[in-house]
Parts: C-alpha cells; structure tokens; sequence
C-alpha cells in the first residue's frame, strides 16, 4: 500500500481506548521523568518547569510586556493571568500553566474522540488507527503539550476551529480562529484552512466564496483587534513581529535556503540535533503532501506551518512547530499502522527515545524545541 494509498472504507475511526490509554502513559512517562531529574539532579521542581520559553510566560504573567516579550501573543498569557488569580494569585504561573495546558491536551483528546464516533468527517481531523495517535502523543517535543507552553490551548482551538469549518458551523468556527490568532502565529493558517474547509462544503462557487469570504472577514476582524491591542499597549501594532529581530532571523531567500544545511553564520561545527530536527522536517514535508493529495485545506496547513520556519534560518523550532499538526501526526501514524510489525516496531521504539531525550533536554535545560 503506497503512502497516497490507505484503507479510509470504515465509517468510524477504529481506536477504542487507545487515545486515552497513551495520553495517560504520556503524562505518566514525561511527569515522571521530570521528577526523576530534579530529584537527580537537585533541581527545584519549580524551576525545572520554568525553562526556556515557559519562563517567558511566567515573566508576562507576573510583570506584563516588556522587550521583546511582545513576541508572544497574549491570550495563552492572560488566561493563565486570568486562572490564577482565580485560584487567589499566589500559585507560581508554571503550575497553573502546566495545569492549564494538560486540561486543554485532555479536553482535546475528549472532544477529537467524541466528533470522531458521533460525526467521522475529513480524514486528518481524526486518527483512524491507535497508531495514529500514537505517533502525536510522541512526537518529539510532545512534552510541550501539557507544560506551560502555548501548544496544549492552540491544539484545542485549532482543532476546534478546524473541525466546526469542516461541519459548516461558521460561527464557532469563526470564534475559534479569532481565539486562535490570539495564540500563536500559526493561527492565521489555521483561518485559511478552515476557511476552506467551510467553502468546500458548498457546491457551488458562488456559495464557497460566500462562506470563503465570511470566513475571512471573522479572521481579519480578529487580527485587526490583535493588532489594536499591540498598538494600545506598545505604541506600535506590529510590535510583536519587531520583537522577533531579537531571536535568529536571515535577510534573505538565500539565508533561508542554505539554513536547511546550516550554512548560516551562527552555525558552528557539527549538530546532531539539528540533523535530527531536519529529518523529522523531511517526514513533516512527506505527510503535508500526503495530507494535500487528500485535503487541500488540512495539507495547505501543515506545509505553510513547516515553510514559516525557513526565515528563522534552520528547523530549529521544528519539533515544537510540529506538534500542534495533529494532521500530520494522524496521517503518518495510520499509514504507519499498514506497515510490517518489524517497521512498526523500530519506528515506535525510535520515536518513544526521541521523546524521552527530548522531555529531558528540556528538564536539564538544553534546547527542546
């Protein structure tokens, strides 16, 4: 069975348990290895869940904006402002993020598995096989989804978004965007596939672009408000693509393209992890075609989300890029599932290590993402 090729014939996705039976041994698996490393190690729990970008959200949480804090867009931020203070605003912001995030991942798998068995619809949307979500549960920088990261709320709004477009439910749908261009940048292409997605449902040309449109005034509207809340903030409504200068960025088509083999000026020596982060960018290209020859919309997502890294300079960013795109994950776990037990096997046995050294770097403070 060729990868453009899967069995699709059965009306509802067969995974049973398995989504919940993985997303506990996930949790299990990365909680428990934290504890392990700071009891190691002599590591402050609290710290060890404040690192890297997480300590910048725990900094806008405690403090608000500064430079160049403006390049994280704010709903993920404020809502764990917003809970915290509920809860009497003396817990540290990385346990309620961390709270946070494991209750969007859990509400995910909740809601995908409910759609799926009541309403099965664009395959993408939902994994057929356990394989499927075996592979998204441990995509390398899974950890990321239920630690205080943006990731755990953009996957629920984007799948949100993505499967109410896909059902004709504009409204929500349109909501969900709005909320979802709060969240990260990817959320603008989480408005053109669901706008898509929403338009392809019509038969006729003029319905689609009606439904198009509409769609795209929703995602307009939310991002003009982003930007209103930029300017009322900073004085400048395009602050937080500024802020970006302050992390690797090329000047040109040619920095971007020579970044896939680290020929940039701040590439030094030799990197196994970022080979690493390249092959798993080669499979992600893979599956988004795959994904593209069966959806345009959901394909259209997962390769722009793997094209926006390139100005960056190299897929340094790729694992955590990647983890959002249940999509992908989906697709390459259940063509995954047709293959022989030995490949099935190898795979799961690579993937589960790639995890666990990854949930670790980021313990120790080394580069997770």
């Amino acid at each position: 069975m060729g990868l453009s090729s899967q069995a699709t014939d059965e009306s509802h996705p067969r995974v049973g348990y398995a989504p919940w039976v993985l997303v506990v041994l996930v949790l299990v698996h990365h909680f428990g290895l934290w504890a392990w490393t700071s009891w190691r190690r002599d590591i402050p729990v609290l710290l060890l869940l404040d690192r890297w970008d997480s300590h910048h959200y725990s900094t806008l949480v405690l403090d608000g904006y500064s430079w160049p804090l403006w390049a994280f867009l704010p709903l993920y931020p404020g809502l764990v402002w917003l809970v915290r203070l509920a809860l009497g605003g003396t817990l540290p912001p990385q346990v309620v993020g961390t709270a946070l995030s494991t209750a969007c991942l859990l509400g995910f798998v909740a809601w995908n598995t409910h759609l799926a068995r009541q309403e099965p619809g664009h395959e993408g949307l939902s994994a057929r096989t356990p394989w499927g979500w075996f592979v998204f549960l441990y995509g390398p920088a899974s950890f990321a989804l239920h630690s205080h990261h943006t990731e755990g709320l953009f996957l629920l709004l984007s799948f949100g978004a993505l499967a109410c477009a896909a059902r004709g439910r504009l409204l929500p749908a349109a909501v969900l965007v709005a909320l979802c261009i709060f969240t990260r940048n990817q959320g603008c292409f989480v408005a053109i596939a669901a706008a898509l997605l929403a338009a392809m449902r019509e038969p006729s040309w003029r319905e689609r672009f009606v439904r198009f449109g509409l769609m795209g005034c929703g995602a307009l509207l939310a991002f003009t408000g982003l930007l209103v809340f930029e300017w009322s903030r900073s004085g400048d409504p395009f602050m937080f693509l500024k802020a970006q200068r302050e992390w690797n960025h090329v000047d040109s088509v040619w920095g971007a393209i020579r970044g896939l083999w680290f020929g940039n000026p701040w590439h030094r020596g030799f990197n196994g992890w970022l080979v690493l982060r390249n092959v798993f960018g080669a499979v992600w290209l893979v599956f988004a075609v795959v994904l593209w020859r069966r959806d345009r919309a959901l394909g259209l997502y997962a390769l722009l989300s793997l094209l926006v890294m390139l100005p960056q300079g190299d897929l340094g960013n790729a694992f955590r890029f990647g983890t959002v795109l249940f999509p992908v994950m989906f697709v390459a776990g259940d063509w995954l599932a047709t293959r022989p037990v030995a490949m099935r096997w190898t795979v799961a046995l690579l993937l589960v290590w790639l995890n666990h050294k990854v949930t670790h770097a980021y313990a120790i403070a080394k580069w997770p993402y």
